[in-house]
């Protein structure tokens, strides 16, 4: 079973209803690293004992054809992963005389995951990392505070509550909160 390990963190959190802005504190995943071509290609070939130079020819080629299809207007199945396709961003047309190319702003591309992904990312084990707080929400660059960890499923307080990470931390370390997959 997979296990996916997140962190508490406090940001902004804008309320619609009310239009206020408060600080509040929300689970972000984890994410270590980002996987290049190369480290998937090896990946692919020790899981399929498939020669590395076949899966890095197959993987560039499966990317070049998915990329022409999708500017080509397809959307895309990937067994047990989901859909790629293309949507578009505009501006309103208030009358069919306003309607034209000129609303066009810019493309997305999306990704509707499959059922079978969906149902295993309902099981997925969670551990939490511990909770960090912003040291200076209005700050472009946030820098955060750990001020609690986790052991074996038990939330301790941190010892010595000093430790600090700057979201970009060069590094690369895995505690930084700013790498956890939200802009804060």
């Amino acid at each position: 079973m997979s296990k996916i390990l997140v962190k508490s963190v406090e940001q902004n959190v804008n309320y619609l209803s009310s239009g206020e802005v408060k600080s509040g504190y929300l689970l972000r995943p984890v994410r270590y690293t980002t996987i290049d071509a190369e480290d998937l290609i090896n990946s692919i070939a020790s899981t399929s004992y498939v020669p590395k130079a076949f899966v890095s020819a197959s993987l560039y080629g499966i990317v070049d054809s998915i990329e022409n299809l999708l500017l080509n207007g397809h959307s895309i199945s990937l067994p047990n992963l989901g859909i790629l396709s293309l949507s578009c961003e505009s501006t309103v047309a208030k009358t069919p005389a306003d309607a034209g190319i000129q609303q066009f702003k810019k493309f997305h591309i999306n990704f509707r995951p499959s059922v079978e992904l969906r149902e295993k990312l309902d099981v997925v084990d969670l551990e939490l990392d511990g909770v960090w707080k912003c040291l200076d929400l209005s700050a472009k660059d946030k820098v955060y505070q750990r001020i609690t960890t986790n052991h074996d499923g038990v939330e301790l307080p941190n010892g010595d509550g000093d430790e600090v990470v700057e979201p970009n931390n060069p590094n690369g370390d895995n505690n930084n909160p700013g790498g956890g997959g939200f802009e804060g």
